[in-house]
Order: C-alpha cells, then structure tokens, then sequence
C-alpha cells in the first residue's frame, strides 16, 4: 500500500510540475491575440468622434 501511494503521488508531482506549465503557457498564447484585438477595439472606440443624429443635416 505505501508503495502504490508512494507511486501515486510521484506521479502526481510529475504531472504537476510537466504538464501544468505547458497548459498554462498554451492558455496564455491563444488568450494573448484575443486580449491584443479586444483592446485596439477598445482604443479605436475611445478615439472616434461620436456622431449626433441630425447633426449632418443642412
């Protein structure tokens, strides 16, 4: 039995320290152009003249 949890948890550890931090570098890649887009948006928004209505009416 403590052979078997001995094996569980190294293999847990293991796992934890390979395959988290390429899962966290992934997630962080394909978030990164997303967030990239969404703020130009953002800034284009923010610098546009807002346009009344009526106001390019003689």
């Amino acid at each position: 039995m403590s052979r078997q949890l001995n094996h569980l948890l190294s293999e847990l550890a293991h796992g934890l320290l390979t395959q988290l931090p390429a899962q966290l570098v992934a997630a962080a890649v394909a978030a990164g152009p997303g967030a990239a887009v969404r703020s130009r948006r953002r800034r284009r928004r923010a610098r546009a003249p807002e346009v009344s209505a009526g106001t390019d009416v003689p």
